[in-house]
């Protein structure tokens, strides 16, 4: 498993900020290595990961967080609005 932040692809600017990006990586290693834990819950391999995705990535994930749940609802609404957009726009491409 690679816990380093996705970058963008080619030439194309990313579709999240740094916040967002962050929180979605986290949230997915965190997801795959709790699922990890239920299957084998002694597995060493995956106790490690998540010691390193703890020491390494977590306080940093969870500002980002904070700081996302700070956003007004139309900030949010906002972003949203971007995302779908630039989506479109890339398919569209």
């Amino acid at each position: 498993m690679s816990t380093s932040h996705p970058r963008p692809h080619g030439p194309r600017s990313p579709l999240l900020d740094e916040d967002e990006t962050l929180v979605a990586h986290a949230r997915h290693q965190l997801t795959r290595l709790g699922t990890a834990l239920v299957l084998d819950p002694l597995d060493r391999g995956v106790h490690l990961e998540l010691r390193h995705f703890m020491e390494c990535y977590s306080e940093a994930a969870l500002r980002s967080w904070d700081s996302m749940l700070q956003r007004s609802p139309e900030e949010l609404s906002e972003r949203i609005r971007a995302v779908i957009s630039a989506q479109a726009d890339r398919k569209a491409s």
